[in-house]
């Protein structure tokens, strides 16, 4: 640069390297590709590894439980017991979520012919209900889906022998004829400790006249029939005592019949009809006021 005749240098202006990278080569992308493929497969199979591993913890810990609850629900020589602490896995008749409906059979005729047994029916007793030990109910001889745990009372003075009502009582419910095979139940005597702190499900009551009209109240049974009401099982001793026309001559079938009826509708079922002349009475059929055709039968399971 010349300014007033001098020459002059002037720094050149830094000029900054740039280094040129040359591209890739398609050759050389596809050799790098090949090289990372192994290692996206590596991870593939470690993540699939990982789920399948998960896969077979959950399928285990299933399979455990589902042989749990099996153990716990399979019939077994003490599953009756009273004094039997184990929690029941599946629900009781308490869990269902509302109550089964009161019933009372129809008012029956009187028997032309008393049982020979049959003496005079106190209409009442004392009007304190005793709790009564049930022998061990037998196991049911299928797999049961739920436990229903029962009781027994016997209103004291009601003319009665208590303990061979409570052994009628615990045949009755452990019969493969009855409600543990036709509704895949399992019925457990419970003792009036469990009672107390109110671990039952439902409780049989044998009583008077009287008594059975007290607790069987809306319902109408005028101290004649027996009644399902507010998770009891009212049985009254003039039916226990004496029995219904179509059971004459069969008081011990007949009473099999009040307690599996009267159970029945514990079970939620109602009444139902007679189906056909001559043929066996469905346990639901009022047969105390009449079987209408069928022929008398105590039992929910027919042959």
């Amino acid at each position: 640069m010349v300014h007033d005749g001098v020459r002059r240098s002037v720094p050149e202006q830094r000029r900054t390297a740039v280094e040129m990278v040359p591209p890739e080569s398609a050759a050389e992308t596809r050799r790098a590709a090949r090289r990372a493929t192994p290692d996206r497969a590596r991870r593939r199979r470690a993540s699939t590894t990982t789920i399948a591993r998960r896969r077979a913890v959950a399928a285990l810990a299933m399979a455990s439980l589902v042989a749990l609850a099996l153990w716990t629900l399979w019939p077994s020589e003490e599953s009756s017991s009273p004094v039997r602490k184990t929690a029941d896995l599946a629900a009781s008749v308490a869990g269902s979520g509302s109550d089964p409906v009161p019933a009372a059979e129809d008012l029956p005729p009187e028997p032309t012919v008393a049982p020979s047994s049959a003496g005079a029916v106190p209409r009442a007793g004392s009007g304190k209900r005793v709790p009564v030990a049930l022998p061990a109910i037998a196991a049911p001889t299928v797999n049961p889906t739920r436990t229903i745990r029962v009781a027994f009372e016997v209103e004291d003075g009601a003319g009665v022998d208590a303990q061979e009502a409570a052994n009628i009582v615990s045949t009755t419910l452990g019969d493969a004829r009855g409600w543990q095979t036709k509704d895949r139940v399992r019925f457990r005597a419970v003792d009036a400790d469990a009672v107390s702190r109110g671990e039952v499900d439902i409780t049989i009551v044998l009583a008077s006249p009287t008594m059975t009209d007290a607790l069987c109240k809306p319902l109408r049974t005028n101290g004649k029939v027996s009644c399902f009401n507010l998770r009891r099982v009212v049985l009254n001793t003039a039916r226990w005592t004496l029995g219904v026309a179509g059971y004459e001559g069969a008081l011990p079938a007949y009473r099999q019949y009040m307690v599996n009826h009267e159970i029945g509708h514990g079970l939620y079922h109602g009444h139902v009809d007679c189906p056909g002349d001559d043929e066996l009475a469905p346990i639901m059929l009022q047969q105390s006021k009449g079987l209408d055709g069928c022929r008398p039968n105590a039992w929910p399971t027919l042959p």
